[in-house]
């Protein structure tokens, strides 16, 4: 990033070699991340822009309807609830519940969408989606998933896992600037949206020295990127998915998932309350004192230096590969 605003700096326009560069290395860096295709990954400034553009596509009538997990982050829940007239949004809760099951009692005929967390962004319950996905594609309706608490922390193949749209923003497990995100689109689900959301850069130019005539927007997710992108903050995404990549995807979930059963083995011999199931754990543990407000043993953990969050009277604990062993045996002593 700062050799990018470095060359800002001295030159003032970097060059459309120099921008394509960067972009086409931080799309393939995102593709290889999620076991996929450049062409099917449209960059955004965050996960809400990711969801809002899905929402957008999809082919609405008056009076349809989109299901939203109760329990999943504000961000889908804004986005659905304030951005699209004529259509109702309706909350349904999947905490430790078999999504496909939910699904055949609350979908309606003018069901048209499903928005969830892929991983829930308080007790960190990593949602089974395989089947859901392909139960609700059977019906023509879309499965729109948040992967912001997934993506850096699990390994995901979005073909695998059947997942057919996709917004995650850089920050989070990926470790890149705020700003910068992404929207996986795949075919399937892009052959049946609206084709909007698109400006001048959602097509394949050659170069920016004619615009006499102009070509035709991309047939693919690339059609969603209206103008201008966050050049900065996408070379630093682009080197943060790459370190992840240095000491691989896999290693990394297996050392996020052995730092988190310490956690989890230590806050049950503190007596805590565990909200994170255990058999669908990925990178977030919730604890919650039995007695007392975690809000001061937050303020004791806080004051020992260490990062952590306080939600809904809770300690969640997010440790990632760089963290050590010795780093969680202090928490819990502390704790």
């Amino acid at each position: 990033m700062k050799n990018v605003l470095n060359d800002f700096a001295r030159h003032g326009s970097l060059g459309d070699e120099y921008i394509n560069e960067i972009l086409g290395k931080g799309r393939q860096m995102i593709a290889k991340l999620i076991k996929n295709d450049p062409k099917n990954i449209t960059f955004t400034s965050n996960t809400s822009q990711g969801i809002l553009i899905a929402l957008l596509n999809i082919p609405f009538k008056e009076g349809d309807e989109v299901l939203v997990m109760e329990e999943c982050f504000p961000a889908a829940k804004y986005v659905a609830e304030y951005n699209l007239p004529g259509i109702n949004t309706r909350y349904v809760k999947l905490k430790m519940k078999d999504p496909v099951e939910v699904a055949k009692k609350e979908i309606k005929d003018k069901t048209k969408a499903v928005i969830l967390d892929y991983v829930q962004y308080f007790t960190g319950e990593r949602l089974p989606i395989k089947e859901l996905s392909r139960f609700l594609r059977e019906r023509d309706i879309f499965l729109i998933i948040d992967g912001i608490q997934a993506l850096g922390s699990i390994y995901l193949d979005v073909k695998k896992e059947d997942i057919d749209i996709l917004a995650c923003g850089g920050s989070k497990w990926l470790n890149g600037p705020q700003g910068t995100g992404f929207l996986y689109v795949s075919p399937w689900a892009f052959g049946k949206m609206k084709k909007v959301h698109t400006g001048w850069l959602g097509a394949p130019w050659k170069n920016f020295q004619n615009f006499t005539n102009l070509p035709q927007p991309f047939n693919d997710a690339r059609r969603f990127e209206t103008g201008t992108r966050n050049i900065v903050g996408i070379s630093g995404l682009t080197e943060s998915i790459e370190i992840l990549f240095e000491y691989g995807i896999k290693n990394v979930e297996e050392k996020i998932q052995k730092l988190n059963t310490l956690i989890f083995r230590g806050l049950m011999d503190k007596g805590y309350e565990i909200l994170t199931p255990k058999n669908r754990m990925a990178g977030i543990v919730t604890g919650r004192p039995k007695r007392g407000l975690a809000e001061k043993v937050y303020k004791k953990i806080t004051d020992k230096n260490i990062v952590i969050s306080l939600r809904n009277n809770a300690l969640r604990f997010s440790p990632h590969f760089y963290n050590s062993v010795d780093e969680i045996e202090k928490v819990i002593e502390i704790i």
